[in-house]
């Protein structure tokens, strides 16, 4: 729980930050949650999954703040110097509490997850420009963690859910459901931050449904990222013509991964995908 203000009352995420003389970076595109409802809500979904938890981004603590009084451990990951400063004023005496000053863009995953203990539930309000950075990297790291929970934006959600055929089904949509069953938990209004974001919000859980040898995994993104760079060619066209891939080799790779010729890269699910980076050839794609 946070510390009370002078007079024994808990302050709320708006009184913290002022209290710190904290105002929102636009250019790292920070929104703060200030709904502590929300905020408690979210921390269960975390929880649920663990009590090993990696917050990402953690700000001024309105999430990490309702993760601790459950969690064994929360190690929480924060670039601002000056939100460092609060979470450690805040939280620094908290048993369980470790914060690591880091960039996300730049994350050292193996560290930062070593950090953490073993298999952390990894959660966070996720700023947009980094979320496929954070979301990829835990496509990757998904052996070492116990699932996800993130706040983004509702745009993003939804492409994340999205199912072959879809105008919104892209790589992350392929790569993420290949490992993880993907749910979208409830729509956030954009009321409950500060400030206000321009765009509707999400949280998504992530639940690791699978476990995938690493080098197969490497294999499988680099053959769905270089299909998807065609996606409207069919698969023939896009293996015959691009990748230079003989006739006769292309009948056995598709016989063997059960995949028609004539689908395009958008209508196969991660399963088929699968099949077929298994029948390529072992360096498709570098």
């Amino acid at each position: 729980m946070k510390k009370p203000d002078e007079t024994g009352n808990v302050r709320s995420q708006r009184a913290l930050l002022r209290d710190y003389g904290i105002r929102p970076v636009k250019r790292r595109g920070q929104n703060f949650l200030v709904d502590g409802n929300l905020a408690r809500a979210i921390a269960r979904d975390v929880l649920a999954l663990g009590d090993r938890v990696l917050e990402l981004g953690a700000g001024g603590g309105a999430l990490t703040t309702h993760i601790l009084d459950a969690a064994k451990q929360l190690t929480a990951v924060e670039v601002d110097r000056k939100l460092c400063g609060l979470l450690q004023g805040e939280f620094g005496e908290r048993n369980g509490f470790c914060l690591l000053e880091a960039d996300l863009a730049t994350l050292d995953w193996d560290e930062v997850l070593t950090a953490a203990g073993p298999r952390p539930v990894v959660a966070g309000n996720l700023p947009y420009v980094l979320t496929s950075t954070v979301l990829f990297a835990l496509g990757r790291h998904h052996q070492q963690v116990a699932g996800g929970v993130f706040m983004v934006q509702k745009e993003v959600a939804d492409r994340l859910a999205s199912g072959p055929g879809s105008r919104d089904y892209g790589i992350l949509s392929v790569v993420l459901g290949a490992v993880f069953d993907l749910r979208l938990v409830r729509t956030v209004s954009r009321s409950v931050f500060w400030p206000r974001p321009e765009v509707t919000s999400a949280i998504i859980e992530l639940v690791p449904r699978e476990t995938w040898d690493a080098d197969l995994y490497e294999r499988f993104l680099r053959t769905v990222k270089a299909l998807f760079g065609h996606r409207r060619k069919t698969l023939a066209t896009c293996l015959r013509r691009i990748h230079e891939i003989a006739p006769q080799e292309l009948d056995e790779i598709f016989a063997e991964a059960a995949v028609e010729p004539a689908n395009r890269p958008e209508q196969l699910t991660p399963a088929d995908f699968r099949r077929l980076t298994l029948a390529l050839p072992a360096g498709f794609g570098r």
